[in-house]
């Protein structure tokens, strides 16, 4: 791990292979479960509810010990970024930190604002939401991160996410179910900014922690994760239709090759079935489509 203060980035070993950056590409999340140790968590936990003092390891220019109280304060407490103890176990955490290298590039910046989100259960479920903000297209510039401080299982009402949709506008009717990111206290949650989620519903008494941020690129994409023996992107799953032309474009570009990506429709690669008897026509066409993400054409295809 080479971490560097002064730019707030860090570098390391990727650790995703092709199948689960495309994985990724498809379905729009990541999940860790339990990887921050407990110790940390129950510090996590003291710091939000404000029975652990601030002891930053450095300040941001300008900044005093009265902007370390109002900030950390407040619903933002961006201050839990500048404890040596969360940069290293949390930031740097290295099932974490891996996912982001192979995702995000080399040297990534690291989160400079985080969201609580406290929630005094029981509570009914959210509606269903894009963040704000939120953009589509195949470019992954930044990705965001859930972590759990608690055990919070079903009862407390974790984050739901609705998988496959980061790749354009769903709505979602309240009672239709959803992805619960449940599990141990040290969980963490990597998912595209734009995927369809929502607070889930819970029916235990407490409070629950969830802090929100995000990690970030910044260099081009170029294909430098893990190579999988057998891999073919000619053969491999991009999901059905209306899902796969957009999840090759995101893969694509996360190669560097954005600009290169074209379709040809139809039956045509990147679709795939396993009833198929031969493999998928249009693989590696430089004359095409590209997918409509703004979803602004009826046939779904950019002109």
């Amino acid at each position: 791990m080479n971490f560097d203060r002064n730019t707030w980035r860090f570098d390391c070993q990727p650790t995703l292979t092709d199948s689960q950056v495309l994985d990724f590409c498809r379905e729009g999340y990541l999940f860790l479960h339990g990887v921050v140790p407990q110790q940390i968590n129950e510090k996590t936990c003291a710091y939000l509810e404000g029975r652990l003092p601030p002891h930053p390891g450095w300040l941001p220019p300008g900044w005093s010990a009265q902007d370390i109280e109002r900030v950390r304060q407040s619903h933002e407490p961006s201050t839990i970024f500048l404890e040596d103890w969360f940069i290293e176990h949390v930031l740097l955490n290295e099932h974490l930190a891996g996912a982001m290298r192979s995702l995000l590039g080399a040297h990534v910046g690291l989160p400079v604002l985080a969201s609580h989100h406290a929630t005094e259960c029981p509570q009914g479920p959210q509606g269903w939401h894009h963040d704000a903000d939120h953009l589509f297209g195949p470019e992954l510039e930044f990705l965001e991160v859930f972590y759990f401080p608690q055990d919070t299982p079903a009862e407390l009402g974790p984050t739901e996410i609705a998988p496959g949709t980061h790749i354009g506008h769903h709505s979602r009717d309240i009672d239709a179910p959803g992805l619960l990111a449940a599990g141990p206290a040290g969980t963490l949650g990597i998912h595209h900014q734009s995927i369809l989620h929502r607070r889930g519903a819970s029916t235990a008494t407490g409070m629950r922690h969830m802090l929100k941020y995000n990690y970030w690129r910044t260099t081009p994409p170029v294909k430098d994760w893990l190579d999988e023996p057998g891999f073919d992107p000619a053969t491999a799953n991009y999901g059905g239709h209306n899902q796969a032309r957009f999840a090759a474009h995101m893969f694509y570009w996360l190669h560097g090759k954005g600009d290169a990506y074209r379709i040809i429709g139809g039956q045509a690669w990147p679709w795939r079935s396993d009833q198929q008897i031969g493999p998928s026509y249009g693989y590696g066409r430089t004359q095409g489509y590209l997918p409509d993400w703004r979803r602004n054409n009826p046939d779904g295809y950019a002109r």
